[in-house]
């Protein structure tokens, strides 16, 4: 039996008011999706950077209170907008208050002008990677450790005590990326890869990152693959091909986002009632 087949919605904290959020985590885990994600920025995107938005480790604790089931992420938290050290203490605060369903989501960090608008450093991209593995080294580490210290080129802990641990032992890790050298970090760290890419670039990007997973001296199988299958309205022949399709990639969490107007989800109870049985079922019979 292969990876379950899941299906998680992206409600981007921002565009709308506090209660709006609210209302919507509770409406996606009635529905029956198996994941909520937030992002990271510090601003609206899209055509203004003028409308309410809200920050994500605060809104991942109130989704925490706001919901039982669903597992919840932030897709993905950008590296460079905080010290790490003290996300991984938000991230595990996070887990407590939910009983263990948080998945840290996390990148390279990487939108330019919004850095500069809130006084953030950007380093190269070169540098953000590196950075981006010390992170998730120290994360481990933080997981595993009474205390840890860690002397890496861009980040330190010294003696540094981590208590309470994750509920679980651990905390998934999800990554996203596509470049040659997000690849093979993804491959050596990640729980779960996300990617928008086009279905026959992610079925090789993927194999990529087992490859690398295998040289690691990890499971390449263990490495679950998220695909965005929904940003706007498409019939349900299109969703359930667009599903297809990247199942057939080696995708096993498909994603729906909301987009800034929130156009098209009214069908959302639609597609999880009427269409995503159907294709559990049809999907499920051939990883059997």
């Amino acid at each position: 039996m292969g990876q379950k087949l899941t299906f998680g919605v992206v409600i981007r904290p921002q565009h709308w008011l506090w209660a709006d959020q609210i209302s919507e985590w509770a409406k996606a885990e009635e529905i029956g999706f198996e994941s909520i994600w937030l992002n990271d920025h510090f601003h609206s995107l899209g055509h203004t950077i003028d409308n309410p938005a809200f920050e994500a480790s605060t809104t991942l604790a109130a989704l925490a209170m706001s919901t039982s089931k669903v597992k919840i992420g932030v897709l993905t938290y950008g590296n460079t907008h905080r010290n790490p050290a003290i996300l991984f203490k938000q991230i595990v605060t996070v887990d407590q208050m939910s009983g263990g369903r948080v998945i840290f989501g996390i990148g390279t960090g990487w939108h330019e002008s919004e850095h500069a608008a809130y006084g953030v450093h950007l380093p190269s991209a070169g540098d953000r990677v590196r950075m981006l593995e010390e992170t998730l080294e120290m994360f481990r580490q933080s997981e595993t450790n009474d205390r840890t210290t860690f002397h890496g080129r861009y980040y330190s802990l010294e003696d540094a005590p981590f208590w309470p641990k994750p509920v679980n032992g651990r905390i998934p890790i999800l990554i996203g990326g596509t470049k040659p050298k997000m690849l093979r970090v993804i491959g050596r760290n990640a729980d779960i890869w996300d990617s928008s890419m086009a279905v026959d670039e992610y079925t090789t990007a993927l194999r990529t990152i087992r490859g690398h997973a295998r040289e690691a001296g990890r499971d390449p199988a263990a490495i679950m693959g998220s695909a965005n299958v929904w940003e706007g309205p498409i019939s349900d022949k299109e969703f359930a091909d667009r599903v297809r399709a990247y199942h057939k990639a080696g995708a096993r969490q498909m994603l729906v986002k909301y987009t800034p107007d929130r156009k098209g989800v009214e069908t959302f109870p639609h597609l999880m009632t009427e269409i995503v049985p159907e294709l559990r079922a049809e999907l499920d019979r051939q990883d059997e």
